[in-house]
């Protein structure tokens, strides 16, 4: 249960920032390799994850902070960073047969997903309401929270129901705003120039 726990934690933390969760995982997997028994442990381990893993953490780190490219690159991980997701939790839990694998990557594909959404619609509001530089450091603040969560849910596997539920709860209650958000940013990356505000 604590494999499956520490899996989907990390699978949560990497909607935040993938890249950044995947260093993380490679430096635990190196140092701990006992706590990796997953049929991808190999690969989270592998020193050519690490060296691609901190070439897209230092592309996000600068794209994420210029307006609509953010919102482009936010598009393109939408399938990137739950399959980062999926790969974390297959690192974690030493599950036997395809279906099981299939599902257990299914299941923490959906969770990233869902983190990746409430983060999109929120950083999509955000945008139009802060300046530049207050958009760099909520950038900035999310790249530290994804690294906090994973070291958490890591060393306390237990948080991961905590933030799942929160999770749950935050993406029902404001399910309209997240729908309305994913449709302005549909709207935006079709319409550029329309979803330009003047300062």
């Amino acid at each position: 249960m604590t494999a499956y726990l520490t899996g989907l934690g990390l699978a949560a933390a990497a909607g935040l920032n993938a890249w950044a969760v995947l260093l993380l995982v490679h430096g635990l997997a190196r140092l701990l390799p006992q706590e990796f028994a997953g049929p991808a442990a190999g690969i989270v381990s592998h020193p050519l994850l690490f060296q691609v893993a901190l070439v897209l953490f230092l592309l996000e780190f600068i794209v994420d902070k210029i307006p609509f490219l953010d919102r482009l690159w936010d598009l393109l991980h939408t399938l990137l960073r739950p399959l980062a997701g999926a790969l974390l939790a297959l690192a974690c839990v030493p599950v036997e047969g395809w279906a099981a694998r299939t599902a257990l990557a299914v299941g923490a594909a959906i969770v990233t997903l869902g983190t990746h959404v409430a983060k999109s619609t929120s950083r999509l509001t955000s945008t139009a309401a802060t300046k530049a530089w207050r958009q760099a450091a909520l950038s900035l603040a999310e790249d530290l929270v994804a690294v906090l969560i994973a070291t958490l849910v890591f060393f306390v596997p237990e948080f991961t129901l905590i933030f799942l539920a929160g999770l749950i709860v935050c993406l029902l209650m404001y399910r309209r705003r997240v729908w309305r958000g994913l449709q302005v940013l549909f709207f935006r990356l079709q319409h550029p120039r329309r979803g330009v505000t003047r300062a």
